[in-house]
């Protein structure tokens, strides 16, 4: 078997390295890279919190949750609150500084309350400094949730799971905050049941985790700088509903999270950190990359439309509305064979017929030799007609729940109206929850109470 080249770069400095995306790469524990930490930890330690050295150690971490390119998470125990958190801690930095996704929540906290849709924002407790072997790392301490990543917590998902979610971003792009990363990662449900569980339920619960013991090769390694061993990510959603706890799909409360992206529209953001999955990129963002910034645009509130429409799509039918394989100009074809033909300001002429032309240079790639490839077996013979395109995919899907015809062609029409290729035509948020579909489930709600 053939060893990546993050895992050779590890096992170069590290006698041992986990399975790779189970466990952190041991190489970003470094300058300006992850903090090390260990379980039964209490955060942060005696004067290490910058800006209050008398901050006393708070948050006992119990399990890891996950990791990031920017961060890892832990569920921790409030000693103060006596409650469950979540405690994130990103990536070092020479000077101790709040980034821009702690402001945002800041924002939204102070603004937000007794706004409509402000309630599925994560909900921020604290957030403090911590100086650490590989820099000045920034803590923030929220809420515990379960990702919709999970499929055990996703397949809970009612249809009042999209109408929070649409709640939500009408409640940001209200307040002129553009989230810029809405993958399914970034929403989670809200977990309080958790609080009805002693520490040593859940610590019984995954007893005996698999470790990683961290042994450089180099004698004169800074051990310091690593934790002594790393530990495999746990599910609290799999706890929860091992212990028959987990929120009914009534009771569901869905929360937006991870604001790394996230920037206010009053200010220019000359570029965002990382890169949302290609996924959920609209057209405009992608043809931006592949012009080298000469057509379409960086990530807007529209961009965040288009995204969180193809969220919705796989929270709703458990897989993606639009096939990444292949390269980005594949995957480019084939979002404008969902969102119909292009605004005018692109290219033209765009079509089959014409793609010689030189401004056509990205359609080139593009051609009836996607035949015989995968799913475009039904696509590629309609490329050119979007209603077609969208009954192929349905007709393909293998929803795991089976709603009515009626719900779900209002589902659909309601994502329809977001995934459209010219971005000025794709309906706001504010717009979408006056639409049918959403006012079909409020009022089904109402009827269950």
């Amino acid at each position: 078997m053939e060893t990546s080249t993050s895992l050779q770069g590890q096992l170069d400095i590290f006698l041992y390295t986990g399975a790779e995306g189970q466990f952190e790469d041991l190489t970003k524990y470094t300058q300006n890279g992850l903090h090390p930490i260990t379980l039964g930890d209490v955060l942060p330690k005696p004067s290490t919190c910058v800006g209050d050295v008398n901050k006393a150690p708070r948050y006992r971490i119990m399990l890891k949750l996950g990791f990031g390119a920017f961060a890892t998470v832990w569920l921790a125990r409030d000693l103060v609150e006596k409650r469950y958190v979540a405690v994130k801690v990103g990536l070092g930095s020479d000077i101790p500084r709040l980034n821009r996704e702690t402001e945002i929540l800041t924002q939204l906290c102070k603004a937000g309350p007794g706004k409509h849709g402000h309630q599925r924002v994560i909900e921020l407790f604290d957030v403090f400094i911590m100086k650490g072997p590989n820099g000045f790392h920034e803590c923030l301490v929220t809420e515990v949730i379960s990702p919709l990543s999970d499929p055990d917590a996703r397949q809970q998902c009612s249809s009042a799971a999209i109408r929070q979610i649409i709640e939500g971003f009408a409640f940001l792009h209200g307040e002129g905050i553009v989230h810029g990363d809405p993958h399914i990662a970034n929403f989670g449900i809200a977990l309080p049941q958790l609080e009805q569980f002693k520490q040593d339920d859940i610590t019984e619960y995954f007893a005996n985790p698999e470790i990683i013991p961290v042994v450089p090769r180099d004698p004169t390694f800074p051990l310091d700088s690593v934790p002594p061993y790393i530990v495999q990510s746990v599910s609290i959603a799999d706890f929860l509903q091992g212990m028959k706890a987990f929120p009914a799909s009534s009771a569901m409360s869905i929360k937006i999270l991870d604001f790394g992206r996230a920037y206010r529209l009053s200010k220019t953001i000359p570029s965002l950190p990382g890169a949302a999955p290609t996924a959920i990129r609209p057209p405009e963002v992608v043809l931006h990359e592949l012009s080298h910034g000469r057509i379409g645009c960086t990530w807007s509130e529209a961009a965040d439309i288009w995204a969180v429409g193809c969220t919705l799509y796989h929270v709703k039918s458990g897989h993606e509305l639009i096939s990444t394989w292949g390269s980005l100009k594949d995957y480019l074809f084939r979002a404008i064979q969902f969102g119909g033909p292009p605004p005018e300001t692109w290219p033209q002429p765009w079509n089959k017929q014409d793609r010689k032309h030189e401004n056509c240079w990205f359609f080139c790639h593009f051609s009836f030799g996607l035949i015989g490839s995968r799913d475009t077996d039904i696509l590629a013979p309609l490329i050119y007609d979007r209603v077609k395109v969208w009954e192929a995919r349905e007709a393909t899907r293998n929803s795991r729940r089976g709603p009515n015809d009626e719900e779900r062609s209002d589902f659909l029409n309601l994502i329809k109206k977001m995934i459209l290729t010219n971005p000025d035509e794709r309906s706001l948020m504010a717009v979408l929850l006056t639409d049918p579909f959403m006012r079909a489930v409020r009022r089904k709600e109402d009827e269950s109470i």
